[in-house]
């Protein structure tokens, strides 16, 4: 149902989708700047602060009189109807209501992704270049200083320990700030790929809820290759998901996650570049967020039926075919572009408190402990907001290793003082 008020197409109780938010100034005045994380649009809209209040209402509940009384009681200016409808109607062009222009946009969106030959790589032309031999000098310019011939992840190993590569950590950060510590981790494995059948790369999703594996069964293009898409796995994981009561259609209710999400994206720009032409499969996995898992008293997400069968799948997969698990994976993203009050200037205490509680992190994966990895996340209550926790724990799952090494550990900017970093390393771990 719609309203007709002012001749609006709006819903009747709309409803706002979650959306990337943050407070600016401009000309002397304060502003929400909304911006969709589902990149449905590349405009972003500016509320004034003073309407905060409305937006609140827009949960799908309340009707706009409702909104309106609601936000009032709350000491919200009051606006004229003409103004209230104005902002919905925004929103709803915008597609940042769920229950308005927003379902037909995304059905539609969506179909033309699966119709397609292929996932189209969201980010080429934009940070990193389109054109084959500008990316792979591009990419050479980052490795050059570890392509070290015969040089290998093992290396730091015990001569007498019988292990094998059984997964990669890999940054998912831009490459310009984190472009050093992947050409280090990607060149140091480059050579234990080249007999690979399966790489399944577990990524974070951004936008996605948890704890929720989203599957796809495009194959993920890059300028330097395509592997393609290990669809009869996919359908193999896909009905096992599918049992899942809790959440409708959970192996491809996020499918849409996949067009613009960059985590599996970057990783696999370097996989390619490091394996080069290879009759290999892959098997893209976005991993929703475990953050309600980190709650005292939430269920363990080992005792979770459908993710522990699908995690017992791999692992019969892993036996049978040469398969290697993949990370695409930040750590801490802290300061006040992540929402801190407190400021991490560079040699600051709080940048140094951070490089400890990652190196704990770092020890936890080396030694193959996704229990003790998630328990120090847990135990900090996640302050240092750990984007790959999701893709890292499953990959740990997956691959049972039990020794490794990291490496190429960074502290990127993230605002223009400097006070905001996200962290990043690489790790190759055996088993």
């Amino acid at each position: 149902m719609t309203s007709e008020s002012n001749g609006s197409n709006i819903p009747d109780r709309p409803q706002l989708r979650p959306v990337e938010v943050s407070r600016i100034t401009h000309e002397g005045s304060d502003y929400f700047l909304l911006k969709d994380l589902r990149q449905l649009s590349d405009q972003s809209l500016m509320v004034p602060a003073p309407l905060g209040l409305y937006l609140q209402g827009a949960d799908g509940t309340n009707t706009l009189n409702e909104i309106v009384q609601e936000a009032l009681r709350n000491g919200a200016p009051e606006v004229t109807p003409e103004t209230l409808d104005d902002l919905m109607s925004r929103l709803d062009d915008m597609y940042l209501l769920s229950n308005g222009k927003y379902e037909a946009e995304i059905e539609q969106r969506l179909s033309e992704y699966r119709e397609a030959l292929f996932r189209k790589p969201a980010l080429a032309g934009l940070a990193y270049p389109a054109e084959l031999e500008d990316l792979r000098g591009y990419l050479d310019g980052f490795a050059f200083p570890y392509m070290v011939e015969d040089a290998r992840a093992d290396d730091d190993l015990p001569a007498d320990l019988d292990v094998e590569l059984k997964a990669v950590i890999s940054p998912h950060i831009d490459f310009e700030r984190g472009g050093d510590s992947y050409g280090m981790i990607w060149e140091q494995v480059r050579h234990e790929l080249q007999d690979v059948e399966l790489f399944v790369v577990f990524g974070t999703d951004h936008n996605g809820d948890g704890p929720r594996l989203t599957l796809t069964n495009q194959n993920y293009q890059t300028p330097l290759g395509e592997l393609e898409t290990d669809t009869e796995l996919v359908d193999d994981i896909a009905r096992i998901l599918a049992t899942d009561s809790a959440v409708d259609d959970h192996p491809f209710a996020d499918e849409f996650n996949h067009v613009n999400e960059h985590s599996i994206e970057l990783a696999s720009v370097w996989l390619h570049r490091a394996i080069g032409r290879s009759n290999a499969k892959m098997l893209p996995i976005l991993c929703g967020s475990f953050g309600s898992l980190l709650q005292d008293g939430a269920p363990n997400i080992d005792d979770h039926p459908q993710i522990s069968r699908v995690i017992n799948l791999l692992r019969e997969v892993a036996k049978e075919r040469k398969t290697l698990f993949i990370a695409a994976a930040d750590l801490a993203h802290v300061g006040p572009a992540f929402g801190d009050e407190e400021k991490m200037p560079k040699d600051s205490e709080g940048r140094k408190r951070v490089q400890a509680d990652d190196e704990r992190l770092l020890e936890s994966i080396t030694r193959g402990s996704r229990r003790s990895f998630f328990e120090s996340i847990k135990n900090i209550d996640d302050q240092n907001k750990i984007c790959g926790l999701a893709p890292i724990y499953m990959t740990l799952w997956a691959a049972d290793v039990t020794t490794g090494i990291w490496n190429g550990y960074q502290q990127c900017q993230a605002d223009e003082d400097d006070t905001s970093f996200v962290s990043i390393a690489g790790a190759a771990l055996f088993g």
